[in-house]
C-alpha cells in the first residue's frame, strides 16, 4: 500500500517516516556517495518542511517500507528552483498547480531491473494519482537522464526542461510531467 503523509497525518506515520529517512541515508550517502547532511543516521534536508507530502509504499503503517517520494510546492524554496536552476533552458517553471518530486529512494535492498523499474512504475502512478487529488498539474524534478526512458516506458508524459549536465555518472537532467487523468490511466495499464 502507498501511504500519503502530510501534515495532517504525520504523528500517524512515524515510523515509516523514520524508516524512509534511515533508507534515504543508506541509498544517498551510504551507497551513492552524495554529500548530503546525516543527522543520527537520517537523511534529511531543509526541503523536509511541513508542507511537504511524502507518499512511502510499506507493507504496513508500521514498517517494512519498499520506496518513497517527496512532493514540495515551488511556491516556497525547492531544489530546482535554488539550486538547479542552470538545468533549464528557461526560468524552472513554478506555481500553485507546479510542485517537485524528489527523494525517490527504493529500499536499499531493492535489485537493479525489473523490481526497481516496478517500484518506479507504481510510484509514479502514486505521484500522478497524488497529484490530482491535490489539484496539482504539473510535476518537476531532476534525475539522471537514464530514467527519462524509463519514465516514458511508464506512461508518464516528460519533457526535458534542458540538456542534462554533468560528466559520467553525475550526469543530472531537469525534467516536467503533465499530470492528467489520461496520464494516470495509461501508468496504470502499463
Amino acid at each position: 500500500m502507498i501511504y500519503i503523509i502530510s501534515a495532517d497525518n504525520r504523528r500517524r506515520y512515524h515510523h515509516l517516516l523514520t524508516e524512509m529517512h534511515r533508507q534515504r541515508k543508506a541509498v544517498f550517502i551510504d551507497k551513492m556517495g552524495w554529500p548530503l547532511e546525516d543527522i543520527a543516521g537520517l537523511e534529511m534536508d531543509c526541503y523536509d518542511r511541513e508542507d511537504a507530502l511524502y507518499l512511502i509504499e510499506s507493507e504496513t503503517s508500521l514498517g517494512g517500507v519498499i520506496a518513497s517520494a517527496r512532493l514540495i510546492p515551488t511556491t516556497r524554496p525547492h531544489l530546482l528552483g535554488e539550486r538547479f536552476a542552470d538545468l533549464c533552458e528557461r526560468a524552472p517553471p513554478s506555481g500553485a498547480n507546479v510542485w517537485e518530486a524528489t527523494r525517490f529512494c527504493p529500499a536499499p535492498e531493492t535489485p537493479p531491473g525489473a523490481a526497481r523499474k516496478a517500484v518506479l512504475g507504481r510510484m509514479i502512478a502514486a505521484i500522478m494519482e497524488t497529484a490530482l487529488l491535490f489539484g496539482i498539474e504539473q510535476i518537476v524534478y531532476i534525475a539522471d537522464p537514464v530514467l527519462a526512458p524509463m519514465a516514458d516506458a511508464a506512461g508518464w508524459t516528460v519533457r526535458a526542461l534542458g540538456a542534462p549536465r554533468g560528466r559520467g555518472r553525475n550526469k543530472v537532467q531537469a525534467f516536467a510531467a503533465e499530470i492528467d487523468a489520461i496520464g494516470v490511466r495509461r501508468v496504470r495499464e502499463r
